[in-house]
């Protein structure tokens, strides 16, 4: 009787999914910042002179007779213009004198003349002046500080971009179906089929 029953077979596919992952990506990049500077050092840039002194000592030692060469020159110069015109004047005086008076018997005027001359010298007076030797003019030039300061120069330039970049991929997950699930059924007679 088993032999003729009719058996319900059934087999059954479970589905299964597939899927692929893809990790999303993030990437960033920026330009470093640039500093550069500029240093110079502050100097001084001063010096001061030396202290001159100027001393002038010529009328001191004109007064002990160390005179230049342009004043005696001067001095002689007026000591030769004065005596030309004292001796043309004399001179003239004199020969009109002897025009006037040596033409005469026993005048002896050259004898009296020679004589007048040297009673003149001995009876004219001399005089001597004393006057104080003159100090030497001293100028003193004290010392200049000459010069400007340098303070110097230190500068820092920074520059940067503004902005950073980045790259951004997202990530993404793709399912498919690997394998359909799926339910046959059939039927057979008096047993169940092995299903191979």
């Amino acid at each position: 009787m088993l032999s003729n029953m009719t058996y319900l077979n059934v087999r059954h596919t479970l589905p299964m999914l597939g899927w692929q992952a893809r990790s999303f990506k993030l990437q960033t990049s920026m330009t470093p910042a640039k500093m550069q500077g500029r240093r110079r050092e502050a100097s001084a840039n001063l010096g001061a002179t030396q202290v001159r002194i100027d001393i002038d000592s010529y009328e001191s030692r004109k007064a002990y007779g160390f005179r230049k060469d342009a004043d005696l020159c001067a001095d002689f110069k007026n000591a030769g213009l004065s005596g030309v015109k004292s001796g043309t004047s004399r001179r003239s005086s004199e020969a009109w004198q002897a025009i006037d008076g040596a033409a005469k018997p026993n005048a002896d005027f050259f004898q009296k003349q020679a004589k007048g001359k040297i009673e003149a010298e001995i009876k004219e007076q001399k005089e001597i002046e004393l006057r104080p030797i003159p100090r030497p003019k001293i100028t003193v030039y004290p010392a200049e500080v000459k010069g400007s300061p340098d303070v110097g120069e230190h500068s820092i330039d920074i520059r940067s971009d503004p902005f950073a970049t980045y790259d951004y991929e997202p990530g993404s997950i793709d399912y498919h179906m690997k394998v359909e699930g799926s339910i046959h059924m059939w039927t057979s007679i008096g047993h169940y089929d092995v299903y191979a």
